[in-house]
């Protein structure tokens, strides 16, 4: 190939151009991107499938979450109100907002909510009543004469219930007592603190207190925080989806900010926390990308110390990754949002074949070869390194395309051929471009690259020491990885899945979940669960309720009458019938008498002590202190207050009755009676009903994650929402890197064996391997005992080298050699990550096959270097120069993404600066070292065997010799 393109140099070079500006046109009209988390899970999942479900009943996913902060609650609803109404007025960027409920006509038919045995128990308290509102006799509410009627009920029972049985008769009398008691000493001790003394006649929980309200806003307990929730319009036109909601978004609260200046008001939620993900990354990867070439440049030019060759690769490099984008556009024909990283990945690994090229070449005109020989002997000494490493590179890539995790396959699968192309590149692009660069010029003209003669010094003249130091430094480091506890040995590098830890620090979309949570014990994240009916949705809620992790749940069932029309109409009816003569005003009543009052209360009192009841014992107790207060008022004082409470009494019974009244509406409860703003949310057009679950606890952090998945699943299996996606999709990546790096190994071990072994010899030591592993698998699989794939590549792997160790001892030796680096090098780099506490997460996990490509890259040059040479081995100036230069490439490729605020690429620049770094140690120290050792061995045993072989041919000679001697004397 050389030849040819070294021959036909303009064909080749018009001819590569002309494809590269083809993928830059291709990738410019045909790419697309995909900016939705979910894009990167496969859709065949079954867990994805849940979800795609849900989105598709349910509409958009997630909402915009705005959080109001003020003095207080009314200036909280205030603001809401504001952007509310800004927000409503944008319906192509915004859908179904959400900040308050409107009731409507639901509290006019409250009774409908209740149950048939409810009602009628209020039927017959209601009764009780009757007195009083039939016959207008709201005397009877004086609080003299309820002491007297409640004083007269308890004796009259008393005598009529004696036994154990009592308490049970005289339980309610005692509650009705202990009710009025202490609503007259809370109204003594604060006029503004009235409570009603009256027992509800029909039992009204919170719920329908809120469902009586004019508008309920969306407000945490405490009144502190107020919530408006909408869902964003996505644009699918560009990289950022719900960007242009956003933005506007901010628009609108910074104009509320300005106009209200004593409102806080923050922008969270999970659109804006991918959106702010995708916008600062999408920055990053630029200004690391510009970094990353200016820095891979200057470096070209100091180590091979010209402007001329450094440009050469970096056009080579230029034309290898438009053909990556082409690849990627006709292949996948989209980037998502960890595919789009594989631009600074190719920079700084598509240019190590263009320097270990460059490298040779230049040591090779240095040494006296012309143009055109120097070209193709470099072809053929390192064109096998390069070819080798590109292969097992591009297969660590392709082994990551046969993982679950879509993201990380469609990465894989990016680049694995991006790898290939720009390995093509190097034997297209690069010789043709040298051919016209360089002709012409004189040996003399060449640069002198770094040869690094000092180590290579060292190692010759110290190789055990030198080997011995640095494996004990790799020991070291290998001894930081764990450390014990008191369930055995553990590793001290942590992986975390906490994904709001991989966000720019000081984020408002970050910092503001947090506050929420640790502020008002809320989470905005929660998970769902479809019920086909009302019924079924209610039940749901009673089992998510029980479960200790669940805060609290939020659905619409219960805003539908659990029991139909037919079993209360009749019940409700009664209850308006009754209550239909009210009068519209507060009767007026007789003035009590204060000194009447205390000794009815004093009676009451006494009565009360005989009882050994604790409700009764506490309201004597109460009355008590009642009465020692009151009658330390004047005369005036007491009048006032008896005449206001009484007032009050009779005033909140008329209301209860009024309430009452109100709420038996018999009509039934119609879909369209249900605040539009939830139906829309919890009802899908199909007729199925959404339950929103949400955690008690902080779940972007794995346990309480996975603690609050496993309650979820055990009440509804199909359960689904965010904080599942998120549980699934974190333990996908790191069993999908997992399995890729296994994949990997075991592909480039084979690679590597079919490299160094002869042909025969490599089909003998695999071909029976990988049929004996199969059949192996294949008997347990029908055994019904199923062996794991990771299992059967081991046992392969094994089997392998063992029967090729047999066949080819050395080739063998040396393909083990040749993973020292990405092994042993990893091995120092998680030493490091351990001891500098640099966690490991599902950013930087990508370390993993890219450690293992770029260290069996160093590994492959150093043992071809090696296998070239005969005698004593000294690592070529040019494999020095080029381990070195590659390495450092990588190192500013990879760390440019350190410039990054994104912490999750940060992490993953430090990291691989890191690994690639350890591996550069060990591909130029460690190993170096080992081959210097043992081709020294090699060469002493040759030495010992070559002098007895002349002894040997001596003898031989010397006893020949004698015997001619003897048979001529014969």
């Amino acid at each position: 190939m050389t030849q040819f393109v070294v021959t036909h140099s303009k064909f080749c070079l018009a001819f590569a151009l002309i494809v590269s500006i083809g993928c830059v046109l291709l990738t410019v009209f045909r790419l697309e991107f995909k900016t939705d988390r979910a894009d990167l899970i496969d859709p065949t999942a079954a867990f994805h499938k849940k979800w795609i479900n849900y989105t598709e009943s349910f509409g958009s996913s997630s909402d915009l979450v705005c959080v109001v902060e003020a003095d207080s609650p009314e200036s909280i609803k205030y603001v809401l109100r504001t952007l509310g109404h800004r927000i409503e007025k944008h319906p192509e960027l915004f859908e179904n907002p959400l900040y308050q409920i409107n009731p409507g006509d639901l509290p006019s038919k409250g009774l409908q909510y209740l149950t048939p045995r409810q009602l009628q128990v209020g039927l017959n308290r209601l009764d009780e009543y009757g007195p009083i509102y039939r016959n207008g006799r709201w005397d009877l509410t004086q609080v003299d004469l309820l002491y007297d009627r409640l004083r007269y009920q308890i004796q009259s029972r008393s005598a009529s219930y004696r036994g154990e049985d009592t308490d049970q008769y005289l339980d309610p009398l005692f509650q009705h007592a202990a009710i009025l008691s202490s609503s007259m000493s809370r109204f003594l001790a604060d006029q503004n603190d009235f409570r009603s003394p009256w027992p509800s006649i029909v039992p009204v929980n919170e719920r329908m207190r809120e469902r009586s309200r004019e508008v309920i806003y969306l407000l945490n307990e405490s009144g502190t925080m107020g919530f408006l929730k909408v869902f964003p319009v996505h644009q699918e036109d560009g990289f950022d989806g719900a960007t242009k909601a956003i933005e506007k978004m901010r628009g609108i609260i910074g104009e509320v900010v300005a106009e209200n200046p004593e409102a806080k008001i923050s922008l969270t939620g999970i659109p804006v926390l991918e959106n702010d993900e995708m916008r600062k990354s999408k920055a990053d990867m630029i200004n690391a990308s510009i970094i990353s070439c200016f820095g891979v440049g200057l470096l070209l030019f100091i180590g091979f110390r010209g402007f001329r060759h450094p440009l050469l690769t970096m056009l080579m490099l230029a034309a290898g990754m438009s053909w990556a984008f082409g690849y990627t556009t006709l292949t996948i024909g989209h980037l998502n949002i960890l595919s789009v990283s594989f631009a600074v990945i190719l920079i700084g690994l598509g240019i190590d074949f263009g320097i270990h090229y460059l490298a040779r070449y230049v040591e090779l005109r240095h040494r006296g070869e012309d143009l055109e020989p120097a070209l193709l002997k470099t072809s053929r000494t390192v064109g096998t390194g390069i070819v080798t490493a590109a292969i097992t590179t591009a297969l660590a890539f392709y082994c990551a395309g046969l993982t679950p995790f879509l993201g990380i396959a469609e990465l894989g699968f990016i680049g694995g051929g991006g790898i290939l192309l720009c390995a093509l590149a190097t034997f297209v692009v690069l010789p043709a471009l040298i051919s016209r660069a360089d002709k012409g010029v004189e040996v003399k003209q060449m640069p002198t690259p770094f040869q690094g003669k000092w180590l290579q010094k060292m190692i010759v003249r110290f190789p055990r020491s030198v080997a011995i130091a640095s494996l004990a430094i790799v020991g070291f480091c290998a001894s930081q990885m764990v450390h014990k506890t008191d369930d055995g040995w553990s590793s001290k590098v942590v992986y975390d899945y906490n994904l709001l830890n991989l966000q720019a620090s000081g984020l408002e979309s970050v910092e503001i979940q947090k506050r929420i949570f640790n502020d008002a014990q809320n989470s905005l994240l929660f998970a769902v669960s479809v019920a086909d009916s009302p019924e079924e949705a209610r039940e749901l809620r009673k089992k998510f309720e029980a479960l200790p992790s669940v805060h609290h749940v939020d659905e619409l069932a219960s805003r539908v009458p659990a029991h139909s029309s037919e079993e209360t109409n009749l019940l409700v009816q009664s209850f308006r019938a009754q209550l239909t003569h009210l009068p519209s005003d507060v009767p007026q009543v007789n003035r009590l008498n204060p000194s009447t009052i205390g000794r009815k209360l004093e009676q009451f009192y006494v009565l009360l002590s005989r009882y050994n009841h604790p409700t009764a014992q506490a309201t004597a107790r109460m009355l008590d202190q009642f009465l020692n207060r009151f009658e330390s008022m004047t005369l005036t004082q007491q009048s006032r207050f008896l005449d206001e409470f009484q007032y009050r009494t009779t005033a909140s019974l008329l209301g209860q009755f009024q309430a009452l009244r109100g709420a038996s509406d018999s009509t039934p409860v119609r879909f369209s009676d249900l605040p539009r703003s939830l139906t829309s949310r919890f009802v899908s057009a199909e007729g199925k009903w959404l339950i929103q679950v949400y955690p008690r606890n902080h779940i972007w952090e794995i346990e309480p994650l996975e603690e609050f998945v496993k309650e979820v699943r055990s009440v509804d299996p199909d359960v689904t929402g965010t904080p599942l996606q998120n549980y699934e999709a974190a333990q996908q990546i790191k069993s999908s890197y997992k399995t890729a790096s296994i994949y990997a190994l075991a592909v480039i071990c084979i690679v590597l064996l079919i490299d160094y072994l002869s042909r025969s010899h490599a089909v003998l030591g695999l071909v029976p391997a990988i049929i004996l592993a199969v059949c192996t698998w294949f008997i347990l699989f029908n055994r019904g005992t199923p062996i794991s794939v990771e299992a059967a590549i081991g046992m392969f792997l094994v089997m392998s080298i063992g029967v090729s160790f047999v066949l080819d001892r050395s080739s063998v030796c040396h393909a083990l050699l040749t993973m020292l680096p990405p092994i042993v090098g990893g091995i120092v780099m998680f030493g490091i990550l351990a001891m500098t506490s640099i966690d490991l997460n599902p950013a930087n996990l990508i370390v993993l096959p890219l450690i293992l490509g770029i260290g069996v890259d160093d590994g492959v040059h150093v043992v071809h270097d090696f296998r070239m040479k005969k005698g004593p081995y000294k690592t070529s100036p040019s494999t020095i120069n080029a381990i070195v230069m590659t390495s450092l490439t990588s190192m500013i490729g990879f760390g440019s993404m350190m410039v990054a605020t994104h912490r999750g690429l940060y992490s993953v620049g430090l990291v691989l600066v890191i690994g690639v770094a350890c591996c550069l140690f060990v591909s130029l120290v460690t190993l170096p070292a080992l081959l210097t050792w043992i081709s020294n061995r090699q060469e002493a045993t040759d030495t010992v065997s070559m002098d007895d072989d002349e002894d040997s041919q001596r003898n031989r000679k010397k006893k020949r010799q004698n015997q001619e001697r003897m048979e001529a004397a014969a």
